[in-house]
């Protein structure tokens, strides 16, 4: 940057500037439901014109399925999902963006070259924590409806307080002609694991689909 400021931190990595936002909380909270479908509201809209980033952290072994961020450029209003009719999922969640929103009573502001507001002194920011971006490979096993499910893991220790981007999971994944298949995401507590999962047809058996991690600062 040639002008405005930038504070570093004890590693001489910058964590603040006012060229570029910062990963922000803008809302979070938790959920209980059913696996049959689960709604969880935004306290408000937020009316970024992308989706806002979305992490979730179940606490229990648990499936996510078909998930959805919910409403339209500059009003989203929430997010669903799917889990394992029949079972009960719970968890934490919080949705970020790369803006801020002006909160503080007092403190201090930084805005960019356009009056876009870059940082706030009362909002709380988020950390990215790790991603997964090789898979190895686990098999696949045909389905009652005829189609295949094939699963895919990683080193994902799941007990260190990590979220996981629910954005990249609501992606379908393209089959190796012109058919799609549904990404699933089993939080595997037992062996401490991610796996991840897709059904369709005719798949391919390397995903290259990455998953993110990350944490809110409070």
């Amino acid at each position: 940057m040639s002008f405005g400021i930038e504070f570093s931190n004890n590693d001489d990595v910058v964590v603040l500037d006012s060229e570029f936002a910062r990963l922000v909380t803008l809302d979070r909270g938790t959920w209980s439901g059913n696996g049959s479908g689960v709604f969880v509201p935004f306290a408000k809209v937020i009316n970024s014109v992308e989706p806002p980033l979305v992490f979730v952290r179940l606490n229990q072994s648990n499936t996510l399925c078909f998930c959805l961020i919910t409403g339209s450029a500059g009003a989203w209003t929430g997010f669903s999902f799917r889990g394992i009719s029949g079972v009960g999922t719970s968890g934490a969640w919080f949705a970020a963006a790369f803006k801020s929103e002006p909160t503080a009573r007092y403190g201090f502001r930084i805005w960019d070259a356009t009056s876009k507001l870059l940082f706030d002194s009362g909002t709380p920011a988020a950390q990215f924590t790790r991603t997964i971006t090789g898979w190895s490979y686990l098999g696949a096993e045909q389905t009652s409806q005829g189609v295949f499910r094939l699963s895919w893991t990683a080193y994902s220790p799941l007990n260190i307080g990590d979220y996981m981007l629910l954005n990249n999971i609501a992606m379908d994944i393209a089959g190796s002609t012109s058919r799609q298949g549904n990404m699933y995401a089993v939080w595997d507590y037992g062996n401490n694991r991610l796996v991840m999962q897709v059904i369709g047809v005719d798949i391919q058996t390397s995903l290259y689909t990455p998953v993110v991690f990350a944490k809110p600062i409070s």
